[in-house]
């Protein structure tokens, strides 16, 4: 194991599931404030390739979904 992954394991074994949620929302947040929509799109469509999680696709579009009806 490479220095980095070994720092990168410490860090997440060390936070609380609290923290690692926080950590990534700011991680993903950081990555998609210059994205374009349709780059968010294709980010979206890219983990759907890899999540076979039904509710994921469901939860996504829904939010979409009110947030344009409401406008």
């Amino acid at each position: 194991m490479t220095l980095k992954e070994t720092y990168i394991n410490t860090l997440i074994d060390n936070m609380s599931m609290e923290d690692l949620q926080q950590y990534v929302a700011n991680s993903m947040a950081d990555f998609l404030y210059n994205c374009s929509e349709s780059e968010v799109l294709n980010e979206f469509l890219i983990n759907l390739e890899h999540n076979t999680d039904e509710q994921f696709y469901n939860k996504f579009v829904k939010t979409v979904v009110s947030k344009w009806e409401a406008v």
